[in-house]
């Protein structure tokens, strides 16, 4: 049973985590460093409205005798988005209202003098002047603070509570990095559940269209799916093997009993005693024919991705398994002629080819007449090497065609028990070849027999 994930083991949780920390930190540290080197103010061209301003202020002072900086202060207190600071040269105290934001120019004029006219740009605020004048006989600089109409998206930010700035990078990088987390962990996710679906014995199961995806997740949910295909394949070739393994063993166990038990009969003749005994031996031998053949095809089934390359002669290697198969044609007096085109090599496992060549070879002396030939043509085209094993037997109906390289597929029972065959010769063959990448089919002559083509590619 799979493990279940959950609190701070989920790779979801570690990676929100992660990231969400990484983010926090690069934006932290990126403000410390920004605010360590960010002007406070700037020195900008001269306003014109706020110097025409700050000149009809000044006149209207000077118009009223006898006022004090305070009066002044209080007639032109946060006037549209305006402010006066006053300045005393003499003592360099600075006079304006409370609001927070004129804090930090108060700070700047006391620490700068300005003798000429001039804005200086800060945050939220500018500021223009100086224009000097005497207030109840003490002189005075006179500054016009004014709130920016339109202020930058920086200004909008640095003007909110300190609460609300930390709070809003941390919600949008929280919603971005669980968008994220997601998008990584949900393709994860599905191939652990399709992974325990397939281990519980759901062989169809398949990661689903994530594996279409452009990057390495995609790549694994692909290779996922195509192994769990060839397990699928492999598992079933398996079971069907095993199912058709049963039944075939079936008929000649029966058999066997029954001769066993005829030769058991009492007050039995010798003549039908031996013919007993004798069918008792041929069902054996045929028993032991099968049971080589299953253990043959497994064997090659799980040894395929352990093959031994090298270098092949496929000229020589056809006539050393034609010279094999002469033998036994010659008990019925068929001859085997080999063409060949030149001598091609082939990367190829020489066990394999042998087996799949004598195979077709003896399947095709098997259901040939007697006092007839087999013929053998290889050939090579721009892609491929081709063989050719020709006989002059019986042939195939055509719907039998395809199915003569499956596991136990016979044509006809009664043809069966005159050759002996299994149902097993083509299933290896097939097997061996398809390792090699190739090609193996069987098609009718026109005349009467049947071909056999192996297509070998060239690489």
């Amino acid at each position: 049973m799979l493990k279940k994930f959950s609190g701070f083991s989920s790779i979801g949780v570690k990676l929100f985590i992660y990231f969400w920390l990484i983010i926090v930190i690069t934006i932290g540290a990126t403000r410390l460093i920004s605010e360590q080197f960010r002007t406070k103010s700037i020195l900008v061209p001269t306003h014109h409205g706020d110097t025409a301003k700050l000149n009809r202020i000044a006149k209207r002072i000077q118009r009223v005798p006898a006022i004090t900086a305070e009066q002044v202060l209080s007639f032109y207190q946060d006037n549209d988005g305006r402010e006066l600071l006053l300045k005393n040269t003499e003592t360099q105290a600075i006079l304006s209202s409370e609001h927070w934001q004129i804090k930090n120019l108060q700070v700047f004029l006391s620490e700068n003098n300005l003798d000429r006219l001039t804005t200086v740009k800060f945050e939220f605020y500018r500021i223009t002047g100086p224009i000097t004048l005497e207030l109840s006989d003490t002189p005075y600089q006179i500054f016009l603070a004014s709130r920016d109409r339109k202020p930058h998206f920086g200004n909008i930010i640095n003007r909110m509570p300190v609460w609300l700035r930390i709070a809003i990078p941390i919600i949008i990088s929280s919603i971005l990095l669980w968008l994220l987390t997601r998008s990584l962990t949900k393709p994860l996710i599905a191939m652990q559940k399709t992974a325990a679906r397939f281990g519980d014995g759901e062989f169809s199961a398949r990661v689903p269209i994530i594996a279409q995806r452009n990057d390495e997740i995609g790549d694994c949910a692909a290779s996922f799916n195509l192994m769990a295909e060839k397990l699928e394949q492999n598992i079933s070739s398996h079971q069907r093997l095993l199912a058709d393994v049963s039944h075939e063993l079936r008929s000649p166990m029966t058999r066997l009993q029954i001769a066993l038990g005829l030769a058991q009969q009492e007050d039995i003749s010798e003549a039908l005693l031996q013919k007993h005994l004798q069918r008792c031996e041929l069902e054996v031998a045929r028993l032991d024919e099968m049971i080589a053949n299953v253990l043959s095809l497994s064997r090659m089934e799980n040894t395929i991705s352990q093959m031994e390359l090298m270098s092949v002669d496929l000229q020589q290697l056809l006539t050393l398994c034609i010279d094999d198969a002469q033998y036994i044609a010659n008990e019925k007096f068929i001859s085997i002629n080999f063409e060949s085109q030149g001598s091609p090599l082939l990367q190829a496992d020489p066990n394999l080819l042998s087996s799949a060549f004598n195979n077709i070879l003896i399947n095709a002396i098997k259901y040939s007449q007697n006092n007839s030939q087999i013929n053998v043509k290889l050939s090579q085209n721009s892609q491929q090497y081709v063989i050719d094993i020709i006989d002059n037997g019986i042939g195939v109906a055509a719907d039998d065609l395809a199915k003569l390289f499956d596991p136990f597929y016979r044509v006809a029972q009664s043809r069966d028990r005159e050759t002996g065959g299994t149902g097993l010769g083509l299933a290896i063959a097939k097997q061996a070849i398809v390792a090699h990448n190739g090609h193996i089919y069987a098609q009718n002559n026109s005349e009467n027999g049947l071909t056999v083509t192996i297509e070998l590619p060239l690489g």
